[in-house]
C-alpha cells in the first residue's frame, strides 16, 4: 500500500490575503478619520470648510482592523502548524509491528 504525499499547504492563501487587505483598509480608515484629526478637550473637531463637527468616536474603525489582522494571524498559525505536522508525519517512520506467536 503506497501512501501519496499531500501537496504542501500554502501559508498565504486567498483567505489570508483577503483578511490582510481588509485589515489594511480599516487601518487606513482609522488613521484617516481618527489619528489625523486634532480633537479638542470635549472630543470634537469642527471642520469650518465642510461645516461638519467630527467626534472622536471614529476610533471604532480600529476594531475591525485589529480583528481582521488577528484572523489572518490565526489562519497563518493554523497553516504553519498543519505544515509542521505534515512534515513530521512524512519524516518519521511508523513503529515496527510486534508479531506474537499464535
Amino acid at each position: 500500500m503506497s501512501k501519496t504525499a499531500n501537496p504542501p499547504t500554502r501559508v498565504f492563501s486567498t483567505g489570508v490575503v483577503l483578511s490582510l487587505a481588509a485589515s489594511a483598509f480599516f487601518f487606513w480608515l482609522w488613521v484617516d478619520l481618527y489619528l489625523r484629526v486634532d480633537f479638542n478637550e470635549l472630543g470634537r473637531h469642527y471642520d469650518a470648510e465642510a461645516q461638519v463637527v467630527v467626534t472622536d468616536s471614529a476610533f471604532v474603525w480600529g476594531l475591525p482592523a485589529i480583528g481582521f489582522l488577528l484572523l489572518a494571524a490565526a489562519q497563518i498559525a493554523v497553516r504553519l502548524r498543519r505544515r509542521r505536522a505534515d512534515a513530521a508525519s512524512q519524516t518519521t517512520p511508523p513503529p515496527p509491528m510486534e508479531t506474537r506467536p499464535g
